[in-house]
């Protein structure tokens, strides 16, 4: 007959077999719900993401559809933000598809949704341009899935 002792390291033993075996089967569970690595880094609105032509035509379109609520010189209005200075506080360290999405969504203030998607990237160039971040080589893309992997980087600019 086996000894107090040994029944405790038995059942310890037992315990531990059962605990391995039941990580082991959530294992294919757990791994479902851990979203594997990218192997690309996301761009930062600092290496140049728009080209300088994409932000002038930007400008002009700025001009006729923004600057009545925003200012035209960015700077804002009583009821409408500045689009510099804490824009980047509030919109920096996120995809620049947040901020497409909710221009294509929420403006022009009068007409909300009505801009082409080409053009809501032109108003962004505009005003990445005018927040200091360098113009590039590439235009900016118009498409939402595409600018989730660029970030507006405010700090690093």
């Amino acid at each position: 007959m086996a000894t107090g002792s040994a029944k405790r390291r038995a059942t310890g033993l037992r315990l531990r077999v059962a605990a391995v075996a039941g990580m082991a089967a959530l294992a294919p569970i757990a791994a479902l719900s851990i979203p594997a690595p990218t192997s690309t880094a996301p761009t930062s609105t600092v290496q140049g993401v728009y080209t300088a032509e994409q932000a002038s035509e930007g400008a002009a379109l700025y001009a006729g559809q923004c600057a009545m609520c925003h200012g035209k010189a960015l700077e804002g209005t009583l009821e409408n933000p500045a689009l510099t200075g804490r824009f980047l506080g509030n919109w920096g360290h996120a995809p620049l598809a947040d901020l497409f999405d909710y221009i294509g969504r929420a403006m022009p203030q009068m007409a909300p949704g009505t801009l082409p998607p080409a053009s809501n990237a032109r108003i962004i160039a505009y005003l990445l341009q005018q927040n200091g971040m360098p113009a590039g080589k590439t235009p900016l893309p118009a498409d939402s899935a595409a600018l989730k992997t660029i970030m507006l980087d405010p700090a690093k600019r």
